[in-house]
C-alpha cells in the first residue's frame, strides 16, 4: 500500500494510521459468524456468547473478551495487551471492571490513561453490536459519586505529586519517621516516569561494585564530571565548572541504586552481551530499557507508601499553598474531582507536580519561540505548582533557552526517541533533502530542524530499507521492541521503488539524499554533515518511508532551588519550608550551565535529596 503526500497529510486514504491514535477496532472472534448460514438466517435478534474484539490503543492493540447473555454482560476483561507498564495497564484493569458492574461503556475514562480507556471502551462497543444489541441501552453516563466532605489533618511533609520525584521523597521521608501525605491529580502515580528509559547512570552503588570484578568498568565521581567537563557552556555557567547540582546528582545516585535494590526492585543484568541486551556499567530497571520498568518501579513505590501506611489521595489537585507568618509555607489545600475539600497543616511541603510544557500561559510566558508547537509529554505536565510557588516569590531560572525534541510518528504522535538504533535509515525534510545530524540522537538538532520552517517545511520522513524494517519490531540490543505497532498502525509505509516515494510523497530530492548517503557508507568517510558510520540503504527491494515529526517534550525551565533542593527567591534567599523535586524544578544539566540531559535521574535522586534535607 503507497500513500501520496496530501493523503499523509490528510490522513483521508490512511485512515487507518490516523485513526489509530483514536482506536482503530476490529473484531477478532464471533459466535455469531460462526453459525451456519441457515442457522444464522432464522436467527431473530442478537446472538449471546463470548465476543473477542480489538481496539488500538498507544502501544499496540488491545484484546477485550466481552460476554453477553440475555442482555447483560456477563464478562468483560482485557485479556492481552502490550500497554505501557504504570499508564496503560491501569486502564487494562479497572475500565472492563467499571464497564461489568455498570453494564455500560460511558464509564469514566481513567486520567492519566485515557487513550488505553478510551481504545477498551471502543472494543467493548464493537462487541455489544457485533452480538445484536443496540449500544444504546449499554450507553449509560456514568457519574462519579460526589462528596460535600470537608477533611482537615496534619502531618510532618506535604507533597504535591505522585510523579518521580514525589514518590521517591515520601518514601524515603516516611522510612525515616515523617507523617506524609501526598495529593496526585490524576488517578494513577508516576507522572512521566512509565514514559523514561528507567537507567540510572550512578556512581559508587554496591550493585555496580559487585559488577566490576576487573576494577575497569565503572568509574568514581570525580571521572564522571572529567566526562561532564566539556559540555558545559561558559556563559550559562554560574559555577565556574564546579557543576554543583550533577555533582550532587551522581554523588547521591549511588545510595539510590542500592537503596532500591535493597528493598527488591529489579534490575537488569548489566554487561555487553552477543546479540543481546547490551547496557554496560550502567543499571537499568528490569526487564530493561522502555521495556516497562520505570513503570513498575513507579507502581512499586506507591503500593509500598501506602503499605507503610501513608496517604495518597488520588484525582485529588492541590488547589494553593497555605502561607505562613514568615513568608513560607504551612501546609497545602486540595479539592477532589469528587468535589471533597482538604486543608492540610504541615511543617514541610514538597511540590513535585511536573514541568508547564502542557501550560499555554506559562509557555507564551517563558518559552515565547516555542508556545505555538505541541508537546509530547504527559497530560500532567500543567505547571500547577509554578504560580503557587512564584506568589511565593519564587524564581524561575533558565528559561527562554534551547528545548531539545524526539522523533514522533506524525499521525499518532508515537514516541520514537531511539528509532536510530533499531531502524537505521535517513531523515529527510518536506523537499527529500537530508537533514543533518538527525541520526546522532542529538534531541537539540532535531529541535532546530522543527522551528526551521523556512528551510524544512512542516513535515519530515524518516527512510528505511528492509532489513531495517525487519529490526524495528524486536531490537533485542538496547531492549526496544514496541516500535512494530507503526506497521500495525500503518504510519510506516512500504514503496516499490524510491521513484515511486519520490513521485508519491513529493520529494525531489530524495534519490540525491540516499545516494549521498549509501556512498558516504560504503566508502567509510563522513557524509556532507560530519556524520560517520551512515547507514547503508538497499533500494532495490523497494523502501519505507515513515511520516514523523520531531515533537517537543519538557520544559528545561523550572523553580530555582539550591542543591539541597530548598526552592529560592530571585536574591538566591530560600523560601521557609518548600522545596521542590523533579520537573517543576527544572533541569538540574541547565542550572549547571550544560544543555539539559537526564531528568529521570535528577528526578529520582532530587526526591532523595529533598527527603534528607528535610529529615536533617
Amino acid at each position: 500500500m503507497s500513500l501520496s503526500r496530501r493523503e499523509f497529510l490528510k490522513g483521508s486514504a490512511a485512515a487507518l494510521a490516523a485513526a489509530a491514535f483514536a482506536g482503530k477496532v476490529e473484531l477478532v472472534s464471533s459466535p455469531k459468524k460462526a453459525l451456519a448460514e441457515g442457522e444464522e438466517a432464522m436467527t431473530a435478534g442478537p446472538v449471546d456468547g463470548r465476543y473477542v474484539t480489538r481496539a488500538m490503543g498507544h502501544e499496540n492493540w488491545i484484546y477485550v473478551a466481552t460476554s453477553i447473555y440475555e442482555g447483560v454482560i456477563t464478562e468483560c476483561r482485557v485479556i492481552s495487551h502490550e500497554e505501557t507498564m504504570g499508564i496503560g495497564n491501569y486502564a487494562c484493569s479497572r475500565i472492563p471492571a467499571a464497564i461489568l458492574a455498570a453494564q455500560s461503556v460511558e464509564v469514566p475514562s481513567l486520567s492519566g490513561s485515557g487513550i488505553s480507556s478510551a481504545a477498551i471502551k471502543l472494543a467493548v462497543s464493537a462487541a455489544i453490536e457485533e452480538a445484536g444489541y443496540n449500544l444504546d441501552d449499554f450507553s449509560t453516563e456514568v457519574e462519579p459519586e460526589m462528596s460535600t466532605e470537608e477533611i482537615e489533618d496534619e502531618c510532618d511533609v506535604v507533597v504535591m505529586g505522585a510523579g518521580t520525584a514525589g514518590l521517591v521523597a515520601a518514601l524515603k521521608l516516611i522510612e525515616q519517621g515523617k507523617k506524609v501525605i501526598v495529593f496526585e491529580k490524576h488517578a494513577i502515580p508516576g507522572g512521566s516516569m512509565a514514559m523514561t528509559y528507567g537507567g540510572f547512570f550512578s556512581v559508587g552503588s554496591e550493585v555496580q561494585k559487585n559488577f566490576d570484578v576487573t576494577g575497569t568498568q565503572t568509574y568514581d565521581l570525580e571521572t564522571y564530571m572529567g566526562f561532564l567537563t566539556p559540555m558545559v557552556i561558559a556563559e550559562n555557567d554560574p559555577y565556574n565548572l564546579e557543576m554543583p547540582y550533577d555533582r550532587k546528582v551522581y554523588g547521591t545516585s549511588g545510595k539510590l541504586v542500592d537503596w532500591l535494590h535493597s528493598m527488591g526492585v529489579g534490575f537488569n543484568s548489566m554487561g555487553n552481551y552477543e546479540c543481546g541486551t547490551s547496557y554496560g556499567a550502567s543499571p537499568y530497571l528490569a526487564p530493561g530499557c522502555y521495556k516497562g520498568g520505570a513503570g513498575y518501579l513507579a507502581m512499586f513505590l506507591a503500593n509500598r507508601i501506602a503499605a507503610l501506611g501513608a496517604t495518597i489521595y488520588y484525582e485529588t489537585p492541590v488547589t494553593a499553598l497555605i502561607h505562613d507568618e514568615e513568608g513560607g509555607v504551612a501546609g497545602v489545600m486540595a479539592e477532589g474531582v469528587n468535589g471533597a475539600k482538604y486543608t492540610i497543616h504541615a511543617a514541610n511541603v514538597v511540590l513535585a507536580s511536573g514541568g508547564f510544557a502542557r501550560n499555554q500561559e506559562l509557555l507564551d510566558k517563558y518559552y515565547p519561540t516555542y508556545s505555538k508547537y505541541w508537546f509530547n509529554c504527559c497530560s500532567g505536565s500543567t505547571g500547577d505548582a509554578i504560580p503557587m510557588a512564584e506568589e511565593l516569590g519564587a524564581y524561575i531560572e533558565c528559561a527562554g533557552r534551547e528545548i531539545p525534541a524526539f522523533l514522533s510518528s506524525y499521525n499518532s504522535k508515537f514516541e520514537l526517541a531511539f528509532l536510530h538504533y533499531s531502524t537505521p535509515g535517513i531523515m529527510v525534510n518536506i523537499h527529500g533533502d537530508s537533514i543533518g545530524n538527525f541520526l546522532s540522537n542529538n534531541h537539540y538538532s532535531m529541535g532546530r530542524a522543527k522551528i526551521d520552517e523556512e528551510t524544512n517545511g512542516d513535515t519530515f520522513y524518516y527512510i528505511f530499507d528492509e532489513a531495517a524494517a525487519i529490526s524495528t519490531s524486536d531490537y533485542e540490543t538496547y531492549g526496544f521492541d514496541g516500535y512494530k505497532a507503526l506497521f500495525e498502525k500503518m504510519e510506516a509505509v512500504h514503496y516499490d521503488s524510491v521513484e515511486q516515494c519520490m513521485e508519491e510523497l513529493d520529494l525531489p530530492g530524495l534519490a540525491d539524499a540516499i545516494a549521498a548517503n549509501n556512498a558516504a557508507a560504503l566508502s567509510g568517510e563522513p557524509d556532507e554533515f560530519g556524520r560517520k558510520n551512515c547507514p547503508y540503504i538497499e533500494t532495490r527491494t523497494g523502501i519505507w518511508a515513515l511520516h514523523c515529526d520531531p515533537t517537543f517534550y519538557l520544559t528545561p525551565a523550572g523553580l530555582a532551588i539550591d542543591t539541597e533542593g530548598r526552592v529560592l527567591k530571585e536574591d538566591g534567599t530560600a523560601i521557609p519550608h518548600l522545596y521542590a523535586a523533579g520537573d517543576v524544578a527544572g533541569s538540574v544539566e541547565e542550572k549547571d550551565g550544560k544543555m539539559y540531559g537526564c531528568g529521570f535521574i535528577a528526578a529520582t535522586t532530587y526526591g532523595w535529596i529533598v527527603s534528607e534535607t528535610i529529615a536533617a
